[in-house]
């Protein structure tokens, strides 16, 4: 006889069981810490359930850091209200809007930043679109607010390379060719990414204030502001 199948009901509670676990043992001791066992053990399942439901422990550490998207979507939502035409030709500006953009983002990843370098840069970073919209239908309370519609909204495109593109093509266009865009925008991630790995590295004497200085720094130097 075959293995009797769960409800619907079961499987999504046994999903957030998992996840929710995971996020308490990232806030304790970091994304590491979260291994099959020691999953196994706090959840009280088997560790052969667990992959029923998600490929691999990385998926699971990579859901259970999307909570730390939603207050930096917060922060994003509020700036958003100073996003306002320059002209009543509808220009914008692009620089400061840009400028502002990583200054946010930098805060909130230079905070975080083991949990954000699993969101931008570990195995299934690919996918963190298909992965925020699973997310939200597991904490659908959590999706009544403005700030977690933004949050999908800016994660359509979830690679970090594509989101910056966009908006540092309306800064350089004109100024730069197609070419120096583009390699501009991937030495900028770069940098971002150099800076990321330090901290979670804890090499000494880095800071989160520091390298958000240093990143504030660089993309005002790579993009001529």
């Amino acid at each position: 006889m075959g293995r009797p199948s769960m409800s619907a009901e079961a499987v999504k509670a046994n999903k957030i069981n998992i996840i929710s676990t995971a996020m308490e043992m990232i806030s304790e001791s970091g994304t590491a810490s979260v291994t099959a066992r020691s999953l196994g053990s706090r959840t009280g399942m088997n560790s052969a359930l667990i992959y029923r439901y998600f490929r691999d422990i990385d998926e699971v550490v990579l859901f259970a850091c999307v909570r730390v998207l939603q207050e930096y979507s917060e922060d994003m939502l509020e700036a958003s209200k100073s996003f306002s035409p320059l002209s009543d030709d509808g220009d914008y500006d692009d620089a400061g809007i840009y400028m502002l953009s990583w200054e946010i983002f930098c805060r909130h990843a230079f905070r975080d930043p083991e949990e954000y370098n699993t969101l931008f840069f570990s195995r299934h970073s690919a996918e963190l679109e298909s992965i925020i919209k699973q997310y939200f239908e597991l904490f659908s309370p959590e999706h009544d607010n403005d700030a977690d519609i933004i949050l999908e909204a800016m994660f359509r495109t979830s690679n970090l390379a594509s989101r910056n593109l966009i908006l540092l093509i309306p800064v350089l266009e004109g100024r730069r060719s197609e070419q120096e865009i583009i390699l501009i925008n991937d030495m900028t991630v770069a940098f971002f990414y150099a800076l990321l790995v330090q901290l979670v590295g804890n090499d000494q004497g880095v800071t989160a204030e520091t390298q958000t200085r240093r990143m504030l720094e660089a993309c005002r130097l790579l993009a001529g502001l």
